[in-house]
């Protein structure tokens, strides 16, 4: 009878779960780093996104503005174009200095950096599951004591996250 009981209100329930407004989520993104992530939609087409995670000897933390559209077809209705731009701070952990094309060897030290990052992907929001998952393009340039001006164009990004 308990079995019973527990499987009735899981039905129930379960319906009214699919047709929630989700307004946050969270998970985790894999490029040129692992990092997770945290988003707060204040709109129903604007978010804010905070992370943090490890890359390339180092930490960072990023804060992202992006804005959302929705493609126009039915084909495609759950399926967004995601943008939008950000800055980084970090500190990284090496033993090489560049100065344009020179590179300068010298003990191993952490160096902080500064950067401005932007974005520009889709994002797929599953209908019947609190899953997005999303693919996206996130150049950013930097400022660091052991390279003074770094661009990365081609930094691909994929994201999956759980909304609540």
């Amino acid at each position: 009878m308990k079995y019973l009981f527990c499987t009735i209100l899981f039905i129930c329930t379960s319906t009214v779960v699919f047709s929630q407004n989700y307004t946050r989520d969270a998970g985790i993104r894999v490029g040129e780093g692992f990092f997770v992530n945290y988003r707060q939609f204040y709109d129903d087409d604007r978010a804010l996104e905070a992370m943090a995670g490890v890359s390339k000897h180092g930490l960072k933390v990023l804060a992202l503005r992006e804005f959302f559209r929705s493609l126009t077809t039915e084909r495609f209705e759950h399926i967004k174009l995601m943008y939008g731009y950000g800055m980084h701070l970090g500190v990284n952990y090496t033993n090489k200095y560049r100065i344009l094309n020179r590179v300068y060897y010298h003990d191993w030290r952490w160096t902080p950096q500064i950067g401005f990052d932007g974005i520009v992907g889709f994002e797929y929001i599953a209908e019947e599951l609190p899953l997005i998952i999303s693919a996206a393009a996130q150049p950013y340039f930097e400022f660091s004591l052991n390279q003074y001006f770094r661009i990365r164009p081609f930094n691909f990004v994929v994201s999956f996250r759980y909304r609540f």
